[in-house]
């Protein structure tokens, strides 16, 4: 019992430390960071805003600042907002049960040790791509443009 204690205390300590530090430069091509001119609360706020006037579902929304305090660990804003467009599942899942990996979307917002706000997500066109159908293609690039818009507007 200790032995996972412990093992789960270096997971949250590994997990503080690569949250507190400031983004690098991407070395993955499909991430994209943004860093906001709002504050923590209201980049959350007008993403998920965004979302909902553009039909999207909020699936879930991950606090990682409150589950990280929960085990004794205080680190700066952190959350993740999980959204899907069901109507999109609906046409998506029946051609290709498989890409449901890939959903629901992910958008991450995040306090940099300095104070900034950044909103990070993976464009997803070129994943959806390599499932070798036109449509699932095609419905990759209209949510990696939805989601550029999305949080550009969210951000200014």
């Amino acid at each position: 019992m200790r032995m996972t204690h412990t093992i789960l205390l270096a997971i949250v300590l590994l997990a503080v430390a690569a949250v507190g530090t400031p983004a690098p430069e991407s070395t993955q091509a499909d991430r994209v960071d943004v860093v906001s001119t709002k504050g923590f609360s209201a980049t959350v706020d007008n993403i998920t805003t965004a979302l909902k006037k553009e039909g999207m579902m909020i699936v879930a929304t991950i606090d990682h600042q409150n589950m990280l305090r929960m085990v004794g660990a205080s680190i700066k804003g952190s959350k993740t907002i999980e959204f899907g467009k069901p109507d999109m599942g609906k046409m998506l899942l029946p051609m290709a049960p498989q890409v449901g990996l890939e959903m629901p979307g992910k958008i991450y917002v995040w306090e940099r040790s300095d104070g900034k706000t950044v909103v990070s997500y993976h464009r997803v066109g070129s994943l959806y791509e390599s499932y070798g159908d036109q449509q699932i293609a095609e419905a990759g690039k209209m949510m990696d443009m939805m989601t550029a818009k999305l949080v550009e507007a969210a951000t200014k």
